[in-house]
């Protein structure tokens, strides 16, 4: 039989950690899956015991572990899962200790020190319960989010990981569908894992399933999870941001579960001012846009079941989630005043086609002249129909377009005792999620009603755990995993229209020959329609996981060591041809009706290239590819002394990229032979914890450390496939007069090496993985009552995070514009000139020099390289109450600073992120995740009051949850619209090698595209947020172990109108010419209203409320929920 290579690696580093733990070192520490007991016994006077037998009894499985405390009266009970345990000490000559609510939380270290009182064994001291309060051994800043807050606490997304938004130093990114930053930091450099597996995509490098389904994991299968966000034990890795770390729930000797349902409607919330439709207010009269509701019903129901099977011995859990989600949307035009403008029937008196002064007709009429004069028509009457007959035809694709998504998720898992040394776990989650016309989200889409696009996941994973104590003082932990990711999207249907017009065989005797799926429309002001460049992704990815981990803990003296490996091998496939159906453009739509009436004569068909551009891929449909991930680690945990711990650590990473396809190797591009392969990757991290006063209620923590992130995969494909290389996924895009153009609505149907040259992606020979050091200092106290203060400053400071630069450029000259600002609105005085680098394209004729570029072979050449540095600091204040007198509540002020080079969050490659790619240093400023100020609270009350008899039915067990958080907006940047395409420079008239004041083509990295150089990066700020949820719930006892309760629940209760997007186009770019056409200025002209020139639109509100599950109007959930 064939062992495969991803085995032998994974057995390899199993092997070395397992025969580690045989070498019959003691145990002593906590995991990343689990959490642990422990303490110092002593007695009355303070002296260790060192006699002292401890047992820990699970609750919920009657499982124990024995030890003995060593001659310092210290001991710890590690591998324990997140649950409640009764603690019981003994001692010859002293009094027992019992504690029977002993809580174990993820990735913490329940402290139990008693001091047993001299007495009979027999005589017993009972505490009710005991919770890890303090950390007081581990200098990570962490928090965990326990099975209260997840069942209790009204959070708008439907993911559990987005509670992670609770804790300090998380922000959602810009879209809010999910991705969160930590520290500042890419939203792509993350890492989440369930029970210590690998749950996250490496091609997007997003959580599995990424966001557009509804959750990838049911909330009712997670027990709790912890969130690192800085200095993280060496058992995480792959992740220079944040890790989630989840645990799921178990079964045990007596049977739990929940059954619920929730309905959300948003007929029961407020409306979007800024979610528009467009309608023809009277027949045959002019389109405006109006307000509307979207219809959106969300429900969510499901259950869960855990329990016995062999008393003991053998445990199952169960869930079962279903998502449904009608939420159809509107297909609309852009700018509906501008594209749905009809011309007049005939021409009012005195004008004339072609006339200037008073005899010019309006822009609608002269559209209707061009219109006549392109199709030769006899009168402009009969162009003026043609042209409202074509519009109206186009409206057609418009509308109410049916959209759904419909989700299933199965959580089986089953616990096995298998004897008092040995506990085996096995779980699967499947994910099946279908979304008909569900790639576009948005209320309002400019697109067609046919092409939205299909949704589809296909998500599978399944885990295998065994935790082996070899001895009571030896532990060994593995864990095996198999996933699939499989996500792909497909056109819908074409529309008549479409089929007609697009696909033929009536369109001059042209039949498209690609199945019949059209070419893709777009149309300025107006929408797409066709199919999208981007389809069809019949995978993207569909990615296959094994994951092999093994961890070892034990103990010299008072020093705790756990180390162990770490092995990922993932295959990815994908199968996705950019533009392959081919992709028109047209800047006006009267030139789109030009070639539509042409294309339908056979007699004109050959004249009908009036599009602005065509756009075409070509060759494979795609690749698969390996990579793999290698980690090794070790850590100390040093007890020096009672009120001191110390840790030291090492962890080594090493992301196996694979090798070129000799196939798509250019040769004259020598980078695109090779793969990054950077072995370098040792990351120490070092940490305290310090007993300041030794009574175990204030402490000092603090830590360092160097973390190191994943290449993403879809970058490593881009460099594979995208190499430039004729074989691989070349894209030519053409004019109307290029030759080898096609004629409207033809697509071409085999690879011709003309239009456009191809675009090279590789990486730079000196790329390294991401890199960022931490730092944190956290001072701790408790002020009893189960209340606990901290303030902490963070520090994270990244190094080599990638970006994206085109080398294929000429070396710049300058341009000067003239800034036209006439009521002074903008930061650049009017009439000032603006003086900027400039990229011109070869004054070389294109049929020497197709690109006019350096390299005339290739159109952009990008390289991926590893130069970019961040910077984030940040101070946390928090207070959290446990659940006591009947209230919980927990409140956490961040204030912070994120810097960086242009950090870059795009997942595969962008030609060129620079806005000029000579100067890296021109692209400080504040990070896209730069939220200076955030504040977060959240509270539980039960009603304190108890009644008797008919009235407890009616006034007892009820609840109220608030979640309130506000911070400061999000950056945002000048940047700046349209390509000089002939400019003055220097006294002559060259063109841009690309879009931006200086031609570059470079989007800058900041939150606004074209950025304009020289002004700070995201130096601008959208207004404040904030949100208030709120959930009001009242439980009935039904039966001895059975609770029913009924939910009301409102997000963003006050309808606060949080923007989440504005006008970043600060100036437009253009000339003016005198009357010989001769160019001799370029101008700067500052956005402002057309109806009003003294109205800046940079800057305006574009949209409030509008960012996924972050910001929403308000909207109501009514839901009820059963317990057992």
């Amino acid at each position: 039989m064939k062992i495969s290579g991803w085995m032998m690696r994974g057995a390899l580093v199993a092997l070395i950690a397992t025969f580690c733990a045989a070498t019959g070192l003691r145990s002593y520490g906590q995991s990343a899956v689990d959490g642990a007991i422990g303490g110092t016994v002593e007695d009355a006077s303070g002296s260790a015991i060192g006699s002292a037998i401890v047992v820990v009894h699970s609750n919920a499985t009657n499982a124990e572990q024995n030890v003995k405390v060593d001659g310092s009266g210290v001991f710890r009970v590690i591998h324990l899962q997140p649950a409640t345990y009764t603690v019981t000490i003994t001692a010859p000559g002293f009094r027992s200790y019992r504690s029977g609510e002993v809580l174990v939380e993820v990735g913490l270290l329940t402290d139990i020190s008693p001091k047993l009182p001299v007495g009979n064994v027999s005589d017993t001291v009972e505490v009710t319960s005991e919770a890890p309060v303090l950390n007081t051994t581990s200098p990570d800043f962490s928090g965990v989010i326990n099975q209260k807050m997840l069942l209790d606490l009204p959070v708008n997304n439907y993911r559990w990981s987005a509670y992670a938004l609770l804790t300090p130093g998380v922000v959602a990114d810009s879209s809010g569908f999910g991705l969160l930053s930590f520290r500042g930091q890419s939203t792509l450099l993350n890492n989440v894992t369930i029970d210590g597996a690998d749950d996250n995509q490496a091609y997007f490098s997003e959580e599995r399933g990424r966001t557009r389904a509804g959750y990838s994991t049911a909330k009712a299968s997670i027990q709790e999870f912890q969130v690192n966000t800085s200095n993280y034990t060496v058992e995480y890795g792959r992740a220079a941001g944040g890790v989630v770390n989840s645990i799921t729930k178990s079964g045990g000797n007596k049977f739990h579960g929940e059954a619920y349902f929730y309905d959300r409607d948003a007929e029961w919330g407020a409306a979007n001012a800024f979610t528009t439709k467009t309608v023809q207010v009277v027949p045959n009269g002019p389109f405006s846009s109006v307000n509307f509701k979207p219809t959106d019903r969300r429900k969510q129901w499901g259950g869960a079941v855990g329990g016995p099977i062999f008393r003991d011995k053998l445990f199952f859990f169960f869930a079962a989630d279903r998502f449904q989600r009608n939420f159809p949307a509107v297909a609309a035009a852009s700018n509906p005043t501008s594209f749905f403008a009809t011309p007049d029937a005939a021409l009012p008196g005195g004008k004339v086609c072609g006339g200037t002064g008073a005899t010019a007709p309006s822009t609608i009429d002269a559209a209707a002249c061009t219109l006549q004069n392109n199709l030769k028509l006899a009168s402009y009457g009969a162009a003026a129909t043609d042209y409202t007959s074509g519009l109206a035809n186009l409206n057609s694709l418009l509308g109410s377009v049916p959209r759904t998504g419909d989700q299933t998720i199965f959580f089986p898992k089953v616990d096995w005792q298998i004897n008092g040394k040995n506990h085996a776990s096995f779980e699967v989650n499947r994910l099946r999620w279908i979304s008909p016309a569900g790639i576009q989200t948005g209320a309002t889409v400019f697109d067609g009603s046919h092409s939205f696009g299909n949704d589809y996941v296909r998500d599978t994973f399944g885990i295998a755990k065994l935790d082996t104590l070899i001895t009571n003082n030896i532990s060994n932990e593995v864990r095996y995993q198999y996933g699939r990711d499989f996500e792909f999207e497909f056109a819908q249907d074409p529309a008549a229209y479409e089929t007609s017009n697009l696909v033929g065989p009536t369109l001059g005797g042209y039949s498209n020959p690609f199945g019949g799926l059209p070419p893709s429309v777009s149309i300025t002001n107006g929408f797409t329609f066709g199919t999208q460049t981007f389809l069809q992704r019949a995978a993207l990815p569909d990615e296959r996981r094994n994951q092999v981990a093994d961890t070892v803990n034990w103990i010299r003296g008072n020093h705790s060591i756990k180390f162990g490996g770490d092995y990922i091998h993932t295959n990815d496939l994908i199968n996705n041809l950019f533009a392959q159906y081919g992709g028109y453009s047209y800047s006006t739509l009267t030139n789109y009706l030009t070639d539509l009436y042409l294309s339908q004569n056979p007699k004109t068909v050959a004249q009908a290239h009036n599009y602005s551009s065509y756009t075409q891929g070509f060759g494979r449909p795609g690749l698969d590819f390996n990579t793999g991930d290698y980690a090794f680690f070790v850590q100390d945990e040093w007890k020096l002394n009672p009120r001191l711990s110390l840790t030291g650590g090492i962890r080594y990473e090493y992301e196996q990229l694979p090798s070129p396809v000799s196939s798509l190797i250019v040769s004259s591009i020598p980078q695109t032979g090779s793969l990054p392969s950077n072995k370098s990757n040792i990351g120490p991290r070092v940490g305290f914890a310090y007993d300041v006063f030794g009574g175990g209620k204030t402490i000092l923590r603090g830590g360092y450390g160097e973390f190191f992130a994943r290449v993403i995969n879809s970058s490593i494909y881009n460099a594979l496939i995208n190499t430039g290389s004729l074989n691989g996924q070349p894209s030519f895009t053409y004019t109307s007069t290029s030759a080898g153009a096609p004629v409207f609505p033809e697509v071409i149907p085999t690879l011709v090496n003309t239009g456009t040259p191809p675009n090279s992606t590789f990486f730079d020979k000196n790329f390294k993985l991401p890199e960022i050091h931490q730092a944190d200092l956290t001072v701790e106290q408790d002020l009893g009552w189960n209340t606990v203060v901290s303030v902490t400053w963070l520090g994270s400071f990244g190094r080599r995070l990638p970006s994206f630069v085109d080398l294929n450029l000429p070396a710049p000259t300058t341009v000067t514009y003239t800034v036209v600002d006439t009521f002074g609105k903008g930061p650049l005085r009017n009439g000032s000139t603006f003086t900027s680098n400039f990229f011109a394209k070869s004054t070389t004729s294109s049929k020497v020099c197709p690109s006019q570029r350096p390299d005339c072979n290739f159109g952009s050449k990008t390289n991926i390289f590893s130069g970019v540095n961040s910077n984030y600091q940040g101070l946390v204040g928090q207070i959290s109450h446990r659940l006591t007198h009947n209230l919980q509540f927990s409140a956490n002020y961040t204030w912070s600073h994120a810097l960086d080079y242009g950090e870059n969050n795009q997942t595969g490659t962008s030609a060129n992120a620079l806005v000029d790619p000579t100067n890296l240093r021109g692209e400080y400023g504040n990070s896209n995740q730069n939220v200076p100020n955030r504040f977060v609270l959240t509270a539980v009350a039960t009603s304190p009051w108890r009644f008797t008899g008919w009235k407890s039915y009616l006034l007892n067990d009820y609840e109220v949850s608030p979640n309130f958080s506000a911070q400061s907006g999000l950056p945002y940047s000048v940047a700046t619209s349209g390509t000089l395409s002939t400019g003055l420079i220097n006294g002559a008239q060259l063109n841009a090698v690309g879009s931006g004041v200086n031609g570059s083509g470079g989007t800058g990295t900041g939150n606004g595209n074209f950025r304009l150089p020289g002004f700070e990066r995201n130096g601008l700020q959208q207004p404040s947020t904030n949100v208030l949820d709120l959930r009001l719930s009242k439980r009935f006892n039904v039966a001895e172990r059975v609770k029913l309760e009924l939910l009301g629940e409102s997000f963003n209760i006050l309808n606060r109108q949080n923007v989440t997007s504005v006008n970043t186009t600060g100036y437009f770019i253009g000339t003016t010419t005198n009357v010989a056409k001769q160019v001799t200025a370029n101008l700067l002209t500052f956005n402002t209203s057309s109806a009003n020139s003294a109205l800046p639109l940079f800057g305006s509100v574009t949209n409030s409320n509008a960012s996924g599950f972050s910001y929403t109007p308000r909207q109501v959930q009514l839901s009820v929920r059963a317990q057992f």
